[in-house]
């Protein structure tokens, strides 16, 4: 594999960037080899490393001109992809600069960054490598094409995301909930307790914080399946999880998963839909419409 790094070189945007990895590569069989491409653009190494505090690490000298990058080994070889492509997004972004000394040194915590504080650099670069990473494992495109052939938001859709890209369910429910056409949030809970939501544009504003108690009211409480069995859709009571419920039905999706982990779902749907439209919706929406 070739990539013409001088085509890269004046791009600072990082959904420009992994576009323009994209056009050079071509359409290349899922999931991405993203350890060929960081190799065909000057990344020396991917070396395994043990660690407590940090997910990855892009070591690096001014120019940028070759690097090397560490990976968690305790990781899973999926979520090891993502920060593979994480440190690159470090690593081609031309005004991304360590703080300090020659490396990046990224916690899982910055892995799931979506957001920063204004004039906060450190996290905006954190941000922008997750946006990288996210465009060069799940091509919007590719993905959003996959995503429609599949009706209405359901966990088993991103399942099947998951394993077709190589990426990990976290990362997948993501970028699943970021692309997904309808309004849509999905939660991450550790031992019954919010690990952080994450909604897309056009999903009401959540009423949970991390390190929150599950709401007893919820479907993601008292669920009780083995590890991978996804739940029915069942309409709970909006308060449970919105801040303004008003005027809203909201329905509830949730995935048991190993280690205490779980992911539930989160869709709604206005009170004030016209019959025509609850019509349409019904005809490709998932089975908590029906």
């Amino acid at each position: 594999m070739e990539i013409d790094r001088v085509e890269l070189g004046d791009l600072a945007q990082p959904i420009k960037i992994a576009d323009e990895i994209h056009r050079q590569v071509g359409e290349c069989p899922l999931p991405i080899p993203v350890e060929e491409i960081a190799r065909a653009v000057g990344i020396i190494e991917i070396r395994a490393f043990e660690t407590d505090g940090f997910e990855g690490g892009l070591i690096t000298n001014a120019e940028k001109s070759e690097g090397t990058i560490l990976i968690n080994c305790s990781s899973g070889f999926r979520r090891r992809r993502f920060t593979v492509g994480h440190e690159m997004g470090h690593y081609l972004n031309p005004w991304h600069k360590p703080k300090t000394g020659d490396r990046f040194l990224c916690t899982a915590t910055d892995m799931r960054r979506a957001q920063s504080n204004a004039g906060d650099s450190a996290l905006r670069m954190e941000v922008e490598a997750n946006e990288f990473s996210a465009e060069l494992l799940m091509p919007r495109p590719r993905f959003q094409r996959d995503m429609r052939r599949c009706a209405g938001a359901d966990l088993d859709h991103v399942i099947d995301l998951h394993e077709k890209y190589g990426i990990s369910k976290e990362a997948a429910a993501r970028r699943y909930v970021q692309l997904h056409d309808e309004p849509c949030a999905v939660v991450f809970i550790k031992d019954g307790r919010v690990r952080y939501p994450y909604r897309n544009r056009d999903f009401p504003f959540l009423d949970v914080s991390t390190n929150a108690v599950l709401p007893p009211q919820s479907l993601s409480a008292s669920y009780d399946a083995p590890e991978g069995h996804v739940s029915e859709w069942r309409e709970v009571d909006a308060d449970i999880w919105l801040a303004d419920s008003s005027g809203l039905t909201l329905y509830e999706q949730t995935l048991p998963q190993q280690s205490g982990f779980q992911m539930t779902l989160l869709s709604v749907e206005t009170d004030d839909q016209s019959t025509e439209e609850r019509q349409l919706v019904d005809s490709w929406t998932p089975r908590h419409h029906r």
